[in-house]
């Protein structure tokens, strides 16, 4: 099989286990999200007119802000959970843009031909999955020779927080380990271009940032995302059957979360690594 063709029998594969969920907090807090931040490092590479994908869109915050950047450029976000679409779509029509729409896909075996695409945007996805390389290995099919992808993930070797407690530290091995045992990887960030390279692209291009929480506000976000992820059944259900936690330990480790959240020193910055590169 070559990079430009699909297979036509394209192997099976579980569904992922996305370890944020996709509560009415969770999706909250992806909706928040803009381009301008999460895409800052890739909006060079983009230009009006251009076909561009936005993998494991979410609710679709980024992909319609996208939209307006490459216009009249047509922008299509894909994302496993097509129950998320419903707030792009109604943003999308606030906004009166046409050239968006959206598609229920799976990364390891997406809905388009190959060679259909100028660039593709994927954004905190790749550190969930069991198989980044097969990932990025579909995304290489479907972008133009000449295409550009832009990858973000999160690295919690650079992450800081502030003030500390066993509790909580507690509360970040057992988050750490329930995405592994999910099949992610806390520490992907920093294989961006190893991943890029193997999976065929060239020109690549690293970099760093960080979501910051640090105000009342966002400290009190951050502290309500954790808490309530922490009792998510997802999550408990791994925690409890694994072993590593009881209930009782679970809402212990939320109601500290809670109460870091309203510490007027608090200070939580998530490191995200990012990447770009091009198909040949």
């Amino acid at each position: 099989m070559t990079r430009s063709s699909k297979p036509s029998t394209p192997p099976q594969v579980g569904r992922e286990h996305y370890t944020g969920g996709y509560s009415a907090v969770a999706l909250a807090g992806l909706a928040a999200r803009q381009a301008a931040r999460e895409a800052a490092f890739f909006l060079p590479r983009l230009r009006p007119g251009m076909r561009l994908l936005d993998c494991g869109c979410g609710p679709g915050a980024i992909t319609v802000d996208l939209a307006q950047i490459v216009a009249p450029g047509e922008v299509v976000g894909v994302d496993v959970e097509a129950s998320q679409f419903e707030f792009g779509l109604h943003r999308a029509a606030e906004r009166s843009l046409t050239n968006v729409r959206f598609a229920q896909g799976n990364l390891y075996d997406l809905p388009f031909p190959a060679d259909s695409f100028d660039a593709v945007f994927v954004h905190a996805v790749l550190y969930h999955l069991r198989e980044p390389a097969r990932a990025l290995g579909e995304i290489h099919r479907v972008l133009r020779s000449g295409g550009v992808v832009g990858v973000r993930d999160a690295d919690a070797g650079g992450d800081l927080f502030s003030p500390r407690s066993p509790i909580l530290g507690r509360a970040w091995d057992l988050m750490a380990r329930v995405l592994e045992h999910n099949g992610g990887d806390i520490h992907l960030g920093r294989k961006h271009r190893a991943l890029l390279r193997a999976a065929g692209f060239t020109g690549i291009e690293a970099s760093a940032s960080y979501d910051h929480f640090g105000t009342p506000e966002k400290t009190q976000d951050a502290s309500m995302f954790f808490g309530h992820l922490l009792l998510q059944p997802e999550f408990t259900a791994v925690a409890e059957t694994m072993g590593w936690a009881t209930r009782a330990d679970l809402e212990a480790m939320s109601a500290a979360f809670r109460e870091w959240g309203g510490q007027p020193d608090a200070f939580y910055a998530r490191a995200r690594c990012e990447a770009v590169g091009t198909k040949p």
